[in-house]
C-alpha cells in the first residue's frame, strides 16, 4: 500500500496533481496537518510505502513518477525485503 498525504492542500490541487503524475492510489488530504504530525512528516510531498502487515517500509520526499518502471521495481524490492 502507498499512502500519500497532501498537507494543507486544497482538493482541486490534489486532483490536478494526481492527474498530472498519473497516480492511481488514494491521496489523503490533511488540511489541518494532524496526520502529518502523527507520522512525523518533515516536508511535503512525502510518501509512505506500507507493507501488507501495516509496517512502513519506505518513505519518499518530493514528487515521484509512480508509473515508471524503476519506481515499481523499487516498491517490489522494498516489499520483498520487508517480508
Amino acid at each position: 500500500m502507498i499512502l500519500k498525504v497532501a498537507i494543507k492542500d486544497k482538493e482541486e490541487d490534489v486532483k490536478k496533481y494526481k492527474s498530472e503524475f498519473h497516480i492511481s492510489f488514494p491521496l489523503l488530504i490533511d488540511e489541518n496537518a494532524r496526520v502529518a504530525s502523527a507520522y512525523g512528516v518533515s516536508s511535503h510531498p512525502e510518501t509512505f510505502i506500507i507493507n501488507r502487515e501495516g509496517k512502513i517500509i519506505g518513505r519518499g520526499l518530493g514528487n515521484k513518477d509512480w508509473a515508471s518502471r524503476s519506481t515499481k521495481n523499487l516498491i517490489g524490492h522494498l516489499d520483498r525485503r520487508a517480508l
